[in-house]
């Protein structure tokens, strides 16, 4: 048959593991052929009876017994088989079973480890009745291990409710979220993340030059970090070594530096969503940019600033360590000099290669089919009908706005200024007055009115 559909035979399949012989028993009739009477005791013994009865197959069985049969049911009880793994002569229904040990070696721990071992782990699983053992990971600030998709997906910002919120990390704020102008826009979901965090294997640094060419070294500790957090370094060593000007200082605290507002920082490390790289950015200062007037310098300063003539950048020095890929940049000063390129405002250097740094939120590009109510697909009736009420006393309020002046539209609209309904209610009401015409002379006089029911 194989040479006329051109096809090879089928190889035969090798049993895997160590198996060995288990005999099956059988129905048989009793013999009594075999069966003496000795002695004159054993003649008031009653004999065997000639009935069919299951035992185990001892004997070659010769002639064909309809009954010669196997059952699942008498496979499992008790003494329905025997292992013959001695005997050469096989009686009966011979049964294969398989030993059960695998050739994989690592199946079990004593070649490899525990986790790989399906016995260590199913034992895991019935002495703890389910459950399981919380195991934290320090990259994601989160557990290590979740039992349904719904924490799963929720470790990660993929849930439905992380998503229906808009925060926006870059665009254009003012458009409207999910519109053709807010396509281009950057979100981020709301509520914790759980973003994995870089690991620094080794103590590391990078250094910068301050405009008075003092080099300061930043360390970098072992650990978990966000590219937020590294920034944050940088801040707090240059808080620490006051290279930072002072904005207008305002507030009631004692403490100089508890306005983060006021502090303007010349270095900065950031993330740019479009490339994915991270950028060193640099900022010129002179007289003219951070002027006395508008900008102060810490008391305790030991630099000065810069004359007119002085335009400089601060430089950021990479250092030949694990920096390097931590930022995706190569070793070396950046800017090459602190005068270079003084006709711009503020430099930046991007990544060589991707950035073990990342940020600490997930991207979200928030994109709802139905944006007039923020959300994916339809809504109730209910919805709808509160929304057609807001839009039509909203245009009508805009409509009379300019026939009628702000202060009609006031009475109709929702979150305009409350500059008061109509002038009466401005400068209030006038007691009434009723003229009167003397019968002698042409004047007329205004008589006051002098009951409270005619009052107005």
């Amino acid at each position: 048959m194989s040479a006329i559909v051109q096809m090879n035979n089928k190889p035969f399949v090798q049993w895997k593991g160590q198996t060995f012989d288990q005999i099956h028993s059988i129905v048989r009739k009793n013999d009594l052929s075999n069966y003496s009477l000795i002695g004159d005791r054993s003649k008031f013994k009653a004999q065997p009876l000639k009935l069919y009865r299951r035992e185990i197959v001892t004997q070659d069985v010769k002639i064909c017994n309809p009954r010669t049969s196997l059952k699942v049911d008498i496979m499992n009880q008790p003494n329905g088989t025997i292992n013959n793994s001695s005997s050469l002569n096989q009686n009966g229904l011979a049964n294969i079973k398989e030993d059960g040990v695998a050739n994989n070696s690592c199946a079990t721990y004593e070649n490899c480890s525990v986790v790989t071992s399906a016995e260590e782990n199913a034992r895991r699983r019935v002495r703890s009745s389910g459950m399981i053992k919380k195991k934290y990971d320090s990259s994601r600030n989160s557990d290590n291990y979740y039992t349904t998709s719904k924490q799963y997906l929720d470790s990660r910002g993929l849930t439905f409710e992380k998503n229906q919120y808009n925060y926006i990390r870059m665009g254009d704020s003012a458009s409207k979220p999910g519109s053709s102008l807010a396509s281009g826009n950057l979100y981020a979901s709301h509520g914790l993340t759980y973003c994995k965090k870089y690991f620094i294997s080794e103590a590391s640094s990078f250094q910068y030059i301050w405009i008075d060419n003092t080099t300061v070294t930043v360390d970098i500790p072992i650990g978990h970090y966000y590219l937020s957090e590294i920034n944050d370094l940088l801040k707090l060593k240059m808080i620490e070594k006051n290279h930072f000007y002072m904005k207008n200082q305002f507030g009631t605290s004692n403490f100089a530096y508890s306005n983060n507002d006021a502090m303007t920082f010349l270095l900065n490390i950031s993330y740019n969503n479009d490339t994915g790289l991270i950028e060193l950015q640099t900022f010129r200062t002179d007289n003219i940019i951070h002027s006395i007037e508008t900008y102060t310098i810490p008391a305790d300063a030991t630099w000065t600033r810069p004359n007119n003539s002085g335009t400089k950048f601060p430089q950021f020095i990479i250092q030949n360590n694990n920096i390097q890929m931590a930022f995706g940049i190569s070793n070396g000063n950046y800017p090459v000099s602190q005068t270079a390129n003084t006709g711009v405002l503020f430099q930046t250097f991007n990544s060589q290669t991707e950035p073990g740094l990342k940020p600490r939120y997930k991207k979200l590009y928030y994109k709802p089919n139905n944006p007039q109510f923020a959300t994916q697909g339809a809504v109730s009736s209910s919805d709808l009908v509160t929304r057609k009420r807001y839009n039509t006393i909203t245009d009508s309020a805009a409509s009379f706005r300019n026939a009628l002046g702000q202060s009609v539209s006031n009475a109709l609209a929702y979150g305009v200024p409350a500059n008061g309904y109509t002038l009466k209610d401005k400068i209030g009401y006038p007691i009434k007055k009723t003229p009167t015409f003397n019968k002698y002379n042409e004047e007329m006089l205004k008589c006051d009115v002098r009951t409270l029911k005619n009052a107005i």
